[in-house]
């Protein structure tokens, strides 16, 4: 079968994106006898599915030759009784989602408790728990699986896609979730100028925004002006955490579209104009949501609501009684109650994981911490894995600076590949991460263009090369040893870095010495990851860390990525550039020829079908590029993360990737997780 052919199946059969081929999941053989109480992945009791340990209700219930009965959450039993809620089966869809668990159909009750070090911060693997978007991506990391949506079909050549909801489907608060939902988020927030002043990219293909077209309450289409294979990709990896819909009929009051007054309102409520209130209480990010009292009342279709107002120590979560997913014995999902998520400094996560306080933490742990943390599970009541996915921090030197004393040295290259040279990597991968890592450039992982050259490029330790392109720059030493700036005066990096990015002190202080000893000065200051990514944005930080560094599902719909300035929330170089090149020189400053290069390249890269010969050359000279500009300066990769799982944990399956861009914990279940006592 073609790439074209399964990838306009339906969301039936929608696997291997990458490699062209389909993957058909069948849990056991063909004839099936009827199914007992909870048909599992460890024992499918002769349930088939195409799609990997989850079927439609009609499907299941035409396989166990019977209509599924549906059970109470005892959670809501009382609001059921007094008449505030409806029964179950009144409240999940008619197409519901059927959940097949790892290992047993779990139990109800129990508080998933989890950390981070601040709203904002170190927040997105708990938001990964509850969060869910349109599609998924099964946990062989591979298979696009339908979710909120039902299923999909692709025109021919990939420009146009017509996408089926869940019949029935509602928001927490009981509303119905339709195709409005849907039309209302491009149209009205994406596309509206007052929100954005221009239309993120994933949104953007061909030099067009999407067009949305509803054809019913539970079909609507999307059309691209040029072929737009990785749309579901990113809606199933990166763009999991930002989901295509939104309550049109919460929303309506507050947009001057529907409500003429909206602008009066927002002012009178002390608000600049119904924009800035607006954008406190929507945000396609979908975390910063819950962080006003506005959360209480704004619907949601993830498995947990809002259930307390946020403070600076806390943040809790309720299960969602309209939630769209049943187990395979008719139990509503999810099984756990409550999620609790405790804001917390990094420096005491460890101490907190070994006191038994958490159920599950992988984001800034840190390789450092795995020793002691393997030493404690026992007494922490957990077990740790160490699931692949992560990379020593990346270096990127801010080559639009405002400041034009700074921006001339970093904007020439061989400063870039003099520093990249002063690096030991492998004295990092020893001292930092116990030698399980692999020197390596900043490249974008398990793609098929990027060679062992690449991985190898300028990463030995060479501070012989380093000092003769320093000295070559002009970069005299003074009478301290440290070197000059090309004018003459004093030369001085101040590097502000969070902990969040550069996961350690000891990695900004080993770096520094590095640095130190080819005559470049450095003063370190540790921030908030907050103050980063505003000095990132503003072009006045010297140095920038925040790169989620792309896989390639997340690459085939997100090349922004790898083109200036290389990330949203916190850019790294080139936001004037990006600026330039999308209001076509109005604004922003003209990027160089390799940064323009790479801008036309991105918009033909969306175009092309993954694993085509276009792919493969557009992929290599992107790589070529980014690597002759050392433009992002990498350390080390193949590092595991580690993963702290509670032995009170059930349905927790081993990870296979431990990454931002993955989902962090999306593509494992997290809502048929439950916890035991």
């Amino acid at each position: 079968m073609l790439y074209s052919e399964f990838l306009s199946s339906g969301g039936r059969t929608i696997s291997g994106a990458m490699l062209g081929a389909v993957l058909l999941i069948t849990i056991t053989a063909p004839g099936v006898g009827l199914a007992s109480s909870c048909p599992s992945v460890a024992d499918p009791q002769g349930i088939n599915t195409s799609q990997p340990y989850q079927l439609d209700l009609a499907d299941y219930e035409n396989q166990i030759g019977r209509k599924l009965a549906l059970n109470e959450n005892q959670l809501f039993a009382d609001q059921v009784k007094s008449g505030a809620l409806p029964a179950v089966s009144e409240r999940v869809p008619e197409d519901a989602l059927v959940y097949m668990p790892y290992d047993d159909c779990g139990k109800y009750g129990g508080t998933l408790r989890g950390l981070s070090k601040a709203l904002e911060s170190g927040t997105s693997e708990i938001l990964s728990w509850r969060h869910v978007n349109l599609v998924r991506l099964s946990d062989d990391l591979q298979t696009l699986v339908p979710n909120v949506a039902k299923l999909w079909e692709w025109n021919e050549d990939f420009s146009s896609i017509t996408i089926t909801l869940r019949k029935g489907h509602k928001w927490s608060d009981g509303t119905p979730f339709t195709s409005d939902d849907v039309v209302f988020y491009i149209d009205d927030l994406i596309k509206n100028k007052e929100l954005h002043s221009t239309v993120p990219s994933v949104w953007m293909v061909g030099g067009k925004p999407v067009e949305v077209i509803k054809i019913d309450d539970q079909k609507f289409r999307l059309d691209f002006a040029a072929p737009y294979p990785g749309l579901l990709h990113y809606l199933a990896t990166g763009g999991s955490y930002f989901a295509a819909y939104a309550p049109k009929q919460h929303y309506m009051k507050y947009h001057i579209k529907y409500n003429p007054n909206a602008d009066v309102e927002a002012k009178a409520a002390g608000f600049e104009s119904w924009v800035q209130r607006f954008g406190l209480i929507w945000h396609k990010w979908k975390d910063a949501e819950n962080i006003t009292p506005h959360a209480m009342t704004r619907p949601t279709l993830e498995s947990h609501i809002i259930e307390l107002e946020t403070n600076t120590q806390r943040r809790q979560y309720v299960s969602n009684p309209y939630y769209f997913k049943v187990d395979t014995a008719g139990n509503q999902l999810p099984y756990i109650d409550r999620h609790h998520e405790r804001f917390l400094d990094q420096e005491l996560f460890v101490l907190s994981i070994l006191n038994g306080e958490v159920d599950q933490k992988a984001q800034t742990v840190g390789l450092s911490n795995y020793p002691v943390l393997k030493e404690g599970e026992e007494k922490g009541d957990y077990y740790l894995q160490l699931p692949p996915g992560n990379v020593g921090p990346p270096i990127v030197f801010n080559q639009t600076i405002k400041d034009p004393r700074m921006r001339a040295v970093y904007g020439d290259v061989r400063f870039r590949k003099a520093m990249s040279l002063a690096i030991n990597r492998a004295e990092l991968n020893d001292v930092l991460w116990f030698d399980l890592g692999r020197p390596e450039q900043a490249l974008p992982l398990g793609v098929p263009f990027v060679t062992d050259a690449d991985r190898n490029y300028m990463i030995e330790y060479d501070t012989a090369a380093a000092n003769k392109l320093l000295d070559e720059m002009g970069m005299k030493r003074g009478s301290d040893g440290m070197r000059l700036h090309p004018d003459g005066k004093p030369f001085n990096i101040l590097w502000e870095h969070s902990l969040q990015f550069s996961t350690s002190t000891e990695f900004t202080t080993l770096v520094r010495e590095y640095w130190m000893a080819v005559g470049i000065n450095v003063t370190l200051k540790e921030v908030t990851s907050q103050l980063t990514r505003e000095k990132a944005t503003n072009s006045t930080s010297d140095i920038n860390m925040e790169w989620d560094v792309p896989f390639e599902p997340n690459l085939i719909s997100q090349i922004d990525y790898y083109i200036p300035p290389y990330g949203d929330i916190g850019p790294l170089v080139g936001v004037q550039w990006r600026d330039w090149i999308v209001t076509s020189g109005a604004t922003g400053e003209e990027p160089p020829a390799w940064a323009k290069r790479l801008f036309e390249l991105s918009e033909v890269w969306k175009t092309v079908l993954p694993g085509s010969d276009r792919y493969m050359d557009i992929g290599r000279e992107m790589v070529r590029i980014n690597l002759d500009n050392m433009v992002i300066i990498g350390t080390v990769a193949d590092l595991p993360g580690p993963t702290v799982v509670s032995n009170k944990l059930r349905n927790v399956t081993k990870w296979t990737v431990q990454n931002y861009n993955y989902g962090r914990t999306y593509p494992f279940r997290p809502d048929q997780w439950y916890y035991v006592k």
